[in-house]
């Protein structure tokens, strides 16, 4: 797929035919096939309370005593208001590169009833733009003057990345905590903490170095304990600032054969986390009629349900494949052993 939004980016590692997976509840299985519409939701409103703490991790690792750079928190209270901001300023849709876990059926299956779709990564992407253009700076006019204003920052697919979070918080802890105490032992001594030589290219290529690469990007970093999901992440940000008319100029921006739309990302990165805007918990945007292009039902779905669903999605135009999560292998063997 060729992207149309110069927001958008896919990761290196992936194919647009990579196949991809999610396990949902037929009702909203049968809604996502039958209207075309993709739901995203925001990541505050997923049970893992750790969305998104890669970033406070970055600023808490790259922060300095008296480098008058203050991160916008100080205690665990304005933490917590800073990482819920940053949740709510992220839409998401999960979905996994793995076709058969016993853990996906068990988690999100509990009534034996859901159903496994697939599709593909460029289907996926189209939907992503569609976000992207839903929340558009191009919407933007004068008449939005003097209100705070909500824009598409970035859209991403990518797979999550999985750590131990409490190995990374403990290191990063014990970086922040050197680097005061080197501050307190030079401020003892009546002098101050020496300013980095930010003209040595050997400075920024030891902070690379140094750099927890897993921290770089927003809300793709998940603990270990969540590796069963094997998770491919499609996630847009937004952005909230007051109306500047500058925004207006930067518009121009969005068409590709403009000499500086290589500048727009760099120019909306800058905006602010969604703190006083009210926007939905979820996100329904237009997706490709043929987007899902199989379904597989619980095999432990009881037979008289799983009739009923099989025929409704084949009359939709849906193949329905079997899945080999709960199987009783002997049950297959159609050849046998000499008595």
């Amino acid at each position: 797929m060729t992207p149309t939004s110069p927001l958008f980016e896919m990761d290196a590692t992936l194919e647009p035919s990579l196949r991809v997976y999610r396990t949902l509840d037929f009702f909203s299985a049968a809604a996502l096939i039958s209207q075309h519409r993709f739901m995203f939701s925001r990541a505050d409103t997923f049970e893992d309370k750790n969305e998104g703490v890669e970033r406070l991790l970055l600023q808490l690792e790259a922060t300095s005593p008296d480098s008058g750079c203050g991160m916008g928190w100080t205690d665990q209270k304005s933490a917590r208001a800073e990482h819920e901001s940053l949740k709510r300023s992220h839409f998401i849709s999960c979905w996994s590169s793995n076709p058969e876990s016993v853990a996906m059926w068990s988690l999100y299956s509990p009534d034996y009833c859901s159903v496994r779709v697939s599709t593909s990564i460029g289907k996926l992407g189209s939907v992503v733009e569609e976000l992207l253009r839903k929340y558009c700076i191009s919407r933007i006019s004068e008449a939005n003057n003097g209100e705070q204003i909500v824009v598409a920052i970035a859209g991403r697919i990518a797979p999550v990345t999985y750590v131990s979070l409490a190995d990374i918080a403990a290191k990063v802890s014990r970086r922040a905590k050197a680097r005061i105490a080197l501050s307190n032992r030079y401020r003892r001594k009546g002098q101050s903490l020496p300013r980095p030589n930010f003209s040595d290219s050997n400075y920024w290529q030891r902070e690379r170095q140094r750099r927890f690469v897993e921290l770089q990007t927003s809300c793709s970093l998940k603990d270990i304990s969540f590796q069963h999901e094997k998770e491919i992440r499609l996630a847009v940000r937004l952005g909230e600032e007051p109306y500047h008319p500058s925004v207006l100029k930067e518009q121009e921006l969005l068409n590709p054969s403009h000499p500086h739309s290589s500048a727009l990302k760099p120019l909306l990165n800058v905006w602010g986390f969604v703190r006083q805007v009210e926007i939905p918990e979820r996100e329904f945007v237009s997706c490709p009629r043929d987007l899902i292009e199989s379904v597989a039902l619980d095999p432990r779905c009881p037979p008289h349900k799983a009739a009923f669903m099989k025929s409704w999605f084949e009359g939709q135009g849906v193949p329905v494949v079997q899945s080999t999560c709960f199987g009783y292998l002997p049950a297959s063997f159609d050849v046998f052993p000499d008595k």
